[in-house]
């Protein structure tokens, strides 16, 4: 996918994030993506394998 169309959909993101009045709604968006987020780094932590000293 191209940058241009990647910014696109990352301004569609904010924008609609922008929007939702609810707190808690909001606070539910942000926990699903670091939890999304955490998930994205345990993988790229198991396929490095442990950490040399």
């Amino acid at each position: 996918m191209s940058n241009s169309v990647e910014d696109l959909q990352m301004l569609r993101l904010i924008k609609a994030f922008q929007k939702i009045s609810d707190q808690d709604a909001r606070r539910m968006v942000v926990q699903y993506v670091e939890e999304q987020l955490d998930k994205l780094e345990a993988k790229s932590r198991q396929k490095r394998g442990p950490p040399e000293h």
